[in-house]
Order: structure tokens, then C-alpha cells, then sequence
């Protein structure tokens, strides 16, 4: 009579049921991370937006302050811009040439985000190319006025940048 023994084997390695409930909880996982990031993405680019816009009003104050000479923000909607220009010369007739502020000087022109636009601007408007402006004078007012942001995809949530002029003081509501 033959005996056979049966020698006890180990595994090494995982069954196809241990990978699949792994994949499915990563899966899962990463479907409730997803959307808590884009929420947060989107936040960050709202407020460092809303930053951008006010840090260069606020230097376009100061600047016209330190020059002595008048200094505008120029928005355009259209294009998703903003600029920073400084008086050049002005005509006895009170014509007024301005000229763009370069990036050596604090200036250039700043691009939105693709995700924001501007909804809504209260400001002066230059007569010449029919773009809306935020003047800032040497004793320190700038002229009243609003931006309302509109994040994209964010349902009715909106950014307002209100500046009251003649102290230079913004409220973000």
C-alpha cells in the first residue's frame, strides 16, 4: 500500500477578490476626494483673484501718491484684463495721455482665471476706448466704484469689490 503525503504549500500573492474590494475602495476613495478638491481649487483662485485686484489698486494708490501724479487701473471685461497706467501727459485742454505701467515697475496686466469673470463694473469711463477705469489721485482718493466677480459653475455665488474713493477703503462682500 502507498501513502501519499500531501505537502502543505504556501501562497504568496493575493486572490483576484482580495484586488477588486482594494480597487473598489481606492475607487471610492478617490470619487469623495475629487469633488473636495475642485471646491477648494476653485475657492483659492476666487480669493487670490479678489487679492490680485485689490493689492493692485492699492498700489496704484500709493504710486500716484509717491509720483505725484495721477495713476489708473483700466478693466477690461471683454479680454479678462486689468492694467495698471500712469498719467504721461497731459494737453492744456485737459486731454490726458496715459501709459502703461511695465512689470520692472510694479505694474503689467493681469489675466483672470479662465473659472472668473467680471459680472458688473462701476467706474469711470474713458470716452476714447469705452473701457471702464478706477482713477487714483496724488492726495491719495481714488474714484468710487464696484468689480462683481462670477466664479463659473458656482451656482448664485458672487464677489463684490466695492472701493468708497476718498480714503481708499475697499469692502469684499
Amino acid at each position: 500500500m502507498r501513502v501519499i503525503f500531501y505537502e502543505e504549500t504556501t501562497r504568496n500573492g493575493f486572490t483576484l477578490i482580495e484586488l477588486v474590494v482594494v480597487v473598489a475602495f481606492i475607487s471610492i476613495l478617490t470619487g469623495m476626494v475629487i469633488p473636495i478638491y475642485n471646491r477648494t481649487m476653485s475657492s483659492l483662485r476666487i480669493r487670490n483673484t479678489t487679492q490680485d485686484i485689490t493689492s493692485l489698486i492699492r498700489y496704484a494708490q500709493e504710486k500716484a501718491v509717491a509720483e505725484s501724479r495721477e495713476f489708473r487701473v483700466l478693466l477690461d471685461d471683454e479680454k479678462r484684463e486689468i492694467s495698471l497706467f500712469r498719467l504721461k501727459s497731459q494737453t492744456i485742454d485737459g486731454e490726458k495721455e496715459f501709459e502703461l505701467v511695465g512689470m520692472a515697475d510694479g505694474g503689467g496686466v493681469l489675466t483672470l482665471p479662465e473659472t472668473i469673470k467680471i459680472s458688473r463694473i462701476t467706474a469711470g469711463k474713458d470716452r476714447k476706448t469705452g473701457l471702464r477705469y478706477i482713477s487714483c489721485y496724488p492726495n491719495g482718493a481714488s474714484d468710487p466704484g464696484e468689480i462683481e466677480l462670477e466664479p463659473q459653475g458656482r451656482g448664485r455665488q458672487r464677489i463684490l469689490i466695492k472701493w468708497t474713493g476718498a480714503l481708499g477703503r475697499f469692502e469684499i462682500k
